[in-house]
C-alpha cells in the first residue's frame, strides 16, 4: 500500500479513535476534566455536552459514509478548543489540541479533492 493511501486511511481512523476518546472521557466526567471546564468558564454539566459532541464526531469519522462530515465537524470543534485554550491561557493543553486542530485540516485536505459520499453514491446511479 502506497504511503499516500495508507495516510489517507489511517488519519482519519486515528483523529475519530482521539475524538471517541477523550470524548469519553470527558462525558464520564472524570475529576479533571470537571475542574478544567470550570476553570475554562464552562458551566456545570458541560463537559457532558463537549464529550457527547467529541463522541458523535469521531464515529462520523469512522464511518466511510461519513467521515468527510467528521473531517469538517472536527475541524470546527478543535478550532473552539483551541480558542478556549487561548482565552483560557491554559497553555499546557494547547500543544495537543493544536496538533488535533492540525489533524483534523489534513482530514479536510485528503477529502477535499473528494466529494462528499452520498454524492459519489448519487453519481453512479
Amino acid at each position: 500500500m502506497p504511503v499516500v493511501q495508507f495516510i489517507t486511511v489511517v488519519l482519519p481512523v486515528a483523529l475519530g479513535l482521539v475524538m471517541i476518546g477523550t470524548g469519553g472521557a470527558n462525558f464520564a466526567g472524570l475529576p479533571l476534566a470537571r475542574r478544567n471546564f470550570a476553570l475554562w468558564g464552562y458551566p456545570a454539566g458541560f463537559h457532558r455536552v463537549a464529550g457527547s459532541v467529541g463522541v458523535a464526531i469521531g464515529l462520523l469519522l469512522l464511518i466511510p459514509l461519513t467521515s468527510h462530515v467528521g473531517a469538517l465537524a472536527s475541524a470546527v470543534f478543535m478550532l473552539a478548543a483551541v480558542a478556549t485554550l487561548i482565552r483560557g491561557r491554559d497553555w499546557g493543553h494547547l500543544p495537543v489540541a493544536a496538533i488535533l486542530m492540525a489533524m483534523s485540516a489534513a482530514a479536510i485536505a485528503i477529502y477535499g479533492s473528494q466529494p462528499i459520499a452520498p454524492l459519489r453514491c448519487m453519481k453512479r446511479g
